[in-house]
């Protein structure tokens, strides 16, 4: 190794690096070339250590960042491009802050992250230029995302900690679920619409599915003489969860509209369909909900979900224990279906009014 002055002076060095390859750079100053000669040198003394199990082989920063963006391709393409745009992201953030190996990022590189997430930011659009800010939600994702990748990187051996662990996600207020009130409902089903989407709108309601798994239902997963429908894995639908594999019983109003779907059938063909005979479509389904809110009167927000939640809400307040509602909602926890206690508060005077036998 020599580092050369050259008559302009400059200055070049003469190196060969980590792969035995020699390496020619020139530098405008003598400071430059020492530090680029140092580094060469460390890589080499590096790569002697790993081959001698000295020391673990350096893995590259973007090399990891690709690999865990293949993982995420086999999601639904809605999920892909959240995660696309969260590990672009990072990826640009990594590149700025010049992280070449995995090993290289610490936690204060990590704050770093945090602090980018949660600082204000303009947006310059054209003429119009606003100041915005990341929901809790959306800080929470990015850094769930990071922790993640560092946590396959740790499962491979690169890395010994995850640089992420000692941030906290940001609290997020979870919004009361919104639910269609009685009248409502009364109002919605005595309007015009065509019976397949009546079918559906109504099976929502009763059961409390899920949008997908209403509209993969099969024949075959209609137990007509037990009253069941069974959620259950299948070819081209799978549940959500697994406490989502369930049985949901019919009740009369339910079960009429069931049997005359089922009836001449076979055992792979949908229950609710469109009025084509196809596989429901959620964005379609969607529109028609709207529209058929709009016509009813409905102020609130209309979307098919609310059928599910109105499912829930109406259990509660007629006195269905959680644990019951979290079953037939196919909820992995009960902290899930908690959030649906508050709509019983309203209901409880006559609960609280046993009390008075005391005193009688």
């Amino acid at each position: 190794m020599s580092i050369i002055k050259k008559p302009n002076g400059k200055y070049t060095v003469d190196i060969v690096n980590e792969y035995q390859t020699r390496v020619q750079r020139t530098f405008s100053k003598k400071s430059e070339a020492q530090a680029f000669s140092a580094s060469i040198t460390r890589k080499k003394y590096d790569t002697k250590l790993v081959h001698n199990n000295l020391l673990s082989a350096r893995y590259s920063m973007i090399s990891a960042i690709e690999e865990f963006e293949n993982t995420k391709k086999i999601l639904n393409p809605a999920s892909i491009k959240k995660y696309k745009a969260v590990i672009e992201f990072f990826r640009q953030f990594v590149e700025a802050i010049n992280i070449k190996f995995i090993d290289e990022f610490k936690p204060e590189h990590a704050e770093r992250f945090y602090n980018l997430l949660v600082t204000e930011r303009e947006l310059d659009r054209g003429n119009v230029k606003k100041t915005i800010k990341a929901k809790p939600k959306t800080v929470n994702f990015y850094l769930t995302t990071a922790r993640e990748l560092f946590k396959r990187e740790i499962l491979k051996d690169h890395i010994q900690k995850n640089p992420f662990n000692h941030l906290k996600n940001l609290k997020v207020e979870k919004p009361l679920p919104e639910y269609y009130t009685e009248e409502e409902i009364k109002s919605f089903f005595q309007q015009s619409m065509k019976k397949e989407y009546y079918n559906a709108f109504k099976a929502f309601l009763l059961t409390g599915m899920r949008f997908e798994e209403l509209a993969s239902l099969n024949c075959s997963d209609i137990d007509l003489e037990n009253r069941m429908i069974r959620v259950r894995n299948k070819e081209g639908f799978t549940t959500k969860t697994d406490n989502a594999v369930r049985e949901i019983p019919m009740g009369d109003e339910l079960y009429n509209i069931v049997e005359k779907l089922v009836q001449n059938k076979s055992e792979n063909d949908y229950v609710f369909t469109s009025a084509n005979g196809e596989k429901l479509r959620e964005r379609s389904l969607l529109v028609i909900c709207k529209r058929v809110a709009k016509n009813a009167g409905i102020t609130s927000r209309a979307f098919i979900h609310k059928f599910r939640h109105t499912f829930a809400t109406m259990l509660v307040q007629w006195d269905v224990p959680l644990e019951s509602i979290k079953e037939l909602l196919g909820h992995s926890s009960i902290v899930e279906t908690e959030v649906y206690a508050h709509n019983k508060t309203n209901h409880r005077h006559h609960q609280v009014r046993l009390l008075d036998n005391l005193f009688r």
